[in-house]
């Protein structure tokens, strides 16, 4: 498994999740787990999987992949020479979503 394939749970499903999987719970267990929010404060980061998303407008998207890569090679000195950085940084996360929605 990869870590681009998990997302982050909300604290509000890790606590129902606790409260169905331990049934030896008791009451007042299950409400100080709610009420002094012991899993939003754990040293911990809950993660599930993605559900993936078979478009297939997103899979014949992937013909465009290489021209846009070419593209953005050819832009990467120009953005730096306005820039004065190399590399796009956080402007590109749509590339790389883009990539992982067509199984690459």
């Amino acid at each position: 498994m990869r870590l681009y394939d998990l997302e982050k749970v909300w604290d509000t499903e890790v606590v129902k999740w606790l409260e169905n999987s331990i049934p030896e719970l008791t009451v007042y267990q299950k409400e100080r787990i709610r009420n002094d929010e012991i899993v939003r404060f754990a040293p911990f980061y809950f993660m599930k999987r993605k559900k993936k998303v078979n478009n297939i407008l997103t899979r014949f998207s992937i013909i465009l992949l290489v021209p846009v890569f070419i593209l953005l090679i050819l832009g990467l000195p120009i953005h730096f020479f306005i820039t004065g950085k190399w590399g796009y940084s956080e402007r590109m996360r749509w590339y790389g979503r883009w990539v992982h929605a067509c199984g690459l």
